[in-house]
């Protein structure tokens, strides 16, 4: 990556406490976001994704602590921060949408009371100025008649509407990078499509960089820059989005592309599933943790866990990667 990174996550790793046994759920996580940048974080589900999300802006609740790894916003240590610093970092420096939106609002509160109080604690605007942002806040999300959505409470509105103000929510305060989690998924198709639309058109007009966790490659094809692909609490591949789809180097990156539906030649619609399930935190197997599953495995993935390795567009942790694109 050319330049510093506004986020650098390095070594991070997170275990569950379980009956007094401590169980890896993330083990030597690294990524980077540059500024402006979208980073596509996808995997199935359990792979570690919302657990690193939340991990950047210390919302891991026990049983889960992180033990090892360094977080870094603009050369910030956010990982040696305490709670109270902490505070001032989210909504102010990292925004954060929940797959939830009933998760990031308060549900005794009006809409415009909690846009105003968000801006307040982070910004040093007069009431005039906050009630006037809220309401641009509102407009901008393309919400009608905002007025009536600033005096309603959370559960006037339908899902749609209270993820649209979550959004409005997390970049009001004008932080420099917002983590979405999963901030289409609990929406109807048709709203999903404008959720990211919406999503698409605030990120070029603010600017603000964004980690996008989702499990759908779709999603990450129409959104992200470059992609860091999670297999069972580690990072497996990163790339490039076009150099990803183009070419992906990792046999699980490939399964997961060949498991999004597809029309063929024909107009059938074609999904390869990949075999087996993804292994449960506690229940790694020896050597690389993809090996049951992989159709390339050889005798010595039983054994060796593979590093991040660089490759010709990227990295890949895997001892015998698919063959890099042909040049044209």
């Amino acid at each position: 990556m050319m330049g510093e990174p506004l986020l650098a996550v390095r070594n991070l790793s997170i275990t569950l406490t379980r009956n007094g046994e401590h169980l890896p759920v993330l083990n030597d996580v690294s990524f980077e976001v540059a500024p402006g940048e979208v980073l596509g974080v996808v995997g199935e589900s359990g792979a570690g994704k919302s657990v690193a999300g939340a991990a950047v802006i210390d919302l891991l609740v026990p049983p889960l602590h992180r033990t090892a790894g360094e977080i870094s916003l603009r050369g910030d240590r956010l990982d040696l921060m305490k709670p109270r610093q902490m505070r001032h970092v989210r909504g102010k420096r990292v925004g954060f949408i929940f797959q939830d939106p009933m998760t990031s609002l308060n549900p005794v509160l009006s809409i415009g009371k909690q846009l105003t109080d968000t801006m307040r604690a982070h910004l040093k605007l007069g009431r005039a100025e906050l009630n006037r942002r809220a309401l641009n806040w509102v407009e901008r999300v393309g919400l009608p008649n905002p007025e009536r959505i600033l005096k309603a409470a959370p559960h006037e509105l339908s899902g749609g509407q209270r993820q649209r103000i979550v959004i409005a929510l997390a970049l009001c305060a004008e932080p420099e990078i917002v983590i979405a989690d999963e901030p289409t998924t609990a929406l109807d198709v048709s709203v999903q499509a404008q959720m990211l639309d919406l999503m698409r058109t605030l990120h070029k007009e603010t600017g603000t960089a964004m980690v996008l966790i989702t499990h759908d490659l779709g999603v990450v094809a129409k959104m992200a820059d470059r992609v860091a692909v999670f297999y069972a609490g580690r990072v497996v591949e990163t790339a490039t989005a076009a150099a990803l789809f183009a070419a992906p180097r990792h046999p699980y990156t490939a399964g997961l592309i060949g498991a999004t539906p597809a029309l063929d030649a024909q107009g059938n619609m074609q999904v390869v599933a990949i075999p087996g399930a993804m292994p449960g935190v506690g229940a790694l197997p020896p050597g690389c943790a993809f090996h049951p599953r992989c159709p390339r495995a050889q005798a010595d993935c039983q054994v060796i866990v593979p590093p991040l390795a660089p490759l010709e567009e990227g990295y890949a942790a895997c001892l015998y990667p698919l063959p890099a694109r042909s040049a044209q």
